[in-house]
């Protein structure tokens, strides 16, 4: 590596370096918050950082790669001499290219630059966040109650979900199709997913029991998703739990140092961890008797009675709890009558305490159920379909009691019953979405993709589609781009949110595999140098706090 294409690095690092900080002061000139903590002040050098390298890095390995390579050279004048020829093209894109790849600028690698790519990438996003949310940059305005708007497009989505209709892959074009396929639940979170925001955005109080509804398939999800995995591919490695775990909060992590908001803010990420975990141990322990579902099902009910009293007996859950509190409190800014700082993450957490080991039990009846319906469909047709129409009848019948008796309810009334009555409304829903070939065929491939970002879309919400309130605060204002031009800015800031919300997804997931190796020793190795250079970033932010 010659001097000049390090020389470049370190230039163009230290111009980025400069650059980054006259925006840091920028952005402090203009934020709502005048005082950071030191995990903010020690992110803000990490981000730092990282953009300096990946600026430094693409220009170094740029005027590398146009610079003669001498070993290239050497070989050709080799071949010159050998066969009188003055052209070697061949033989220089042959031993340059490796030459080049092998590069090293201070240590760093041309193939880490993919690396340095993606979390350039994710620090300009986080850089975004706060920018929307935490500066007066961009205006907020208020929310429009309007319920003809709110219905009319959710409306306009369906008819568009429509057309995207797509048959879901079959490994064996003559079997049967199976219930609940993948594209099926990911059009499940979809369209969920997109009910539950535009809930947020339109200030839709009147659905709010149905939101609950969504909030709890998502945990039944949760439950049925992870014991499918674990009881088909008896997969108990690190490198899966870490997965996992990267998977739900790796985002979440940076969001909340970056913003400095409680993890609790964004409940749904506690509680899908929490959730995972208490489907993962049950599963765990003694994992080699998994085959016998006589086993499983007494981890089940064994699970459902650790929930029970968990949730349900008085003083259980807060003494369970206490030592987590430093993760799992909130302060409420705008409920400050609420003092018990685990209130939040007793209530969230509470509604649904329940109906994710119904996910497991579900999971482990899923081949009876799939076997069930495959009988079914080889009846004649003069049994099948009233056998069908009998079924869905019932099903139906039982669905209208449940939403008279307990769905009608008022909101504080319907919370209480919620947790012990969900499971009603969605095992209804999955028998009436498979009843049919057809419906188990077929999904909105719309609201598929849309379900894959559930976690990137829910997070980003608060912050780059609404602006909250401040530190710790929901998102009671709209972020407005162009002012009193609603839809207009409705569409251009829905873009940008959806834009960015899959990009954070492709990131977390390249991220993931870039940085869990499969090895467990190594995984270890890396884990313990992620914790010490988290704690030496907060360690520069406490000097810097001083």
């Amino acid at each position: 590596m010659g001097i000049l294409p390090q020389a470049t690095f370190v230039a163009v690092a230290l111009l980025t370096g400069c650059a980054y900080i006259a925006v840091l002061q920028w952005l402090h000139s203009i934020s709502e918050v005048q005082s950071y903590t030191a995990a903010q002040l020690g992110v803000a050098v990490f981000y730092g950082f990282v953009l300096a390298a990946w600026a430094g890095a693409e220009a170094g390995f740029f005027v590398f790669s146009k610079q003669p390579q001498y070993k290239a050279l050497q070989l050709n004048d080799a071949a010159d001499e050998e066969d009188g020829t003055t052209s070697t093209e061949s033989l220089e894109s042959e031993k340059a290219g490796p030459m080049i790849s092998e590069a090293s600028l201070f240590g760093l690698k041309l193939s880490s630059l993919k690396t340095l790519r993606a979390v350039g990438e994710f620090t300009l996003i986080m850089g975004y966040i706060y920018l929307c949310d935490r500066t007066t940059l961009i205006a907020k305005g208020p929310k429009q109650q309007s319920r003809m708007n709110f219905w009319g497009l959710n409306l306009a989505i369906i008819i568009v979900a429509l057309f995207t209709l797509t048959p879901a892959p079959q490994r064996d074009p003559d079997a049967p199709p199976k219930p609940l396929q993948r594209d099926q639940t990911e059009e499940w979170k979809g369209w969920m997913q997109l009910m539950f925001i535009l809930y947020h955005y339109f200030a839709e109080a009147e659905i709010y029991n149905a939101i609950r509804l969504y909030i709890a398939a998502y945990v039944w999800m949760t439950g049925f998703g992870n014991f499918s995995y674990y009881y088909i591919k008896q997969d108990f490695t690190l490198l899966r739990f870490s997965q996992m775990m990267w998977r739900l909060n790796f985002f979440v992590f940076f969001v909340c140092v970056t913003m400095n908001n409680e993890y609790m803010l964004y409940y749904i990420c506690p509680m899908h961890t929490f959730f995972t975990l208490m489907v993962f141990i049950p599963l765990w322990m003694f994992n080699k008797y998994n085959t016998s579902d006589l086993v499983c099902t007494l981890k089940i009910g064994a699970t459902l009675v650790v929930a029970i009293v968990l949730y349900d007996v008085p003083g259980v859950f807060h003494t369970v709890f206490y030592p987590f509190t430093w993760l799992l409190a909130f302060h409420d800014p705008l409920h400050p009558e609420f003092t018990d700082s685990l209130h939040e993450w007793f209530f969230r957490s509470g509604l649904d305490h329940i109906v994710w080991v119904f996910g497991m039990l579900c999971a482990l009846c899923f081949p009876w159920f799939d076997r069930k319906l495959q009988e079914l469909e080889r009846l004649p047709t003069n049994q099948r379909l009233p056998a069908k129409a009998g079924v869905v009848g019932c099903t139906l019948l039982v669905m209208l009691g449940w939403g008279i008796r307990f769905f009608s309810l008022g909101k504080r009334d319907y919370n209480k019953v919620h947790p012990f009555t969900s499971w009603i409304a969605i095992l209804g829903y999955l028998i009436l979405r498979n009843m049919s070939p057809l419906l188990r065929t077929y999904s909105m491939h719309l609201f598929s993709w849309c379900g894959k970002v559930t976690l990137e879309t829910y997070i980003l919400q608060f912050h780059i589609w609404m602006k909250t309130t401040g530190l710790n605060g929901s998102p009671k204002h709209l972020m407005v781009f162009i002012p009193q031009f609603f839809w207009l800015n409705f569409l251009l800031t829905s873009f940008v949110y959806l834009l960015i919300s899959y990009r954070v997804f492709h990131l977390t997931v390249a991220l993931r595999d870039i940085c869990i190796p499969k090895e467990t020793g190594t995984i270890i190795k890396r884990g313990v140098s992620s914790a010490m250079a988290c704690a030496a970033f907060y360690g520069v932010g406490c000097f810097l706090q001083q």
